[in-house]
């Protein structure tokens, strides 16, 4: 005899997952001691703020990089890493379970539809 009340159910282990992955992320990249706070980590990459802008080239103005469609040689190689991988793999991660969800409603209704008209 099975016991109904000891095993998760599905969604519950799909919440227990997610979770946990989330916890992973938000423990594995800590903030930075030294990070500027209040109206200093506002400053324009021009003024002494006591930082650089990895994201910017100093030797280009502020405005032709940073619009809808910035000019050549504004990149930077800070961008990206495993950080922002992980957050991409966990939005389509998310994404695939709402669909598997979706499409197993889905099958699950036209199955219960066809069994009570015949």
């Amino acid at each position: 005899m099975t016991h109904p009340h000891l095993s998760a159910p599905p969604h519950r282990l799909g919440a227990i997952l997610f979770t946990a992955a989330l916890a992973l992320l938000a423990v594995s990249g800590p903030v930075a001691a030294d990070a500027p706070t209040g109206t200093a980590a506002m400053a324009a990459p021009g003024q002494s703020d006591g930082g650089e802008n990895d994201f910017l080239p100093p030797d280009r103005d502020l405005t032709e990089c940073v619009s809808a469609l910035p000019k050549p040689g504004c990149g930077s190689e800070a961008r990206g890493g495993w950080r922002q991988t992980a957050v991409f793999l966990a939005v389509l991660g998310g994404l695939g379970f709402i669909a598997w969800r979706v499409i197993a409603g889905a099958r699950q209704s036209t199955r219960e539809g066809s069994q009570g008209s015949s």
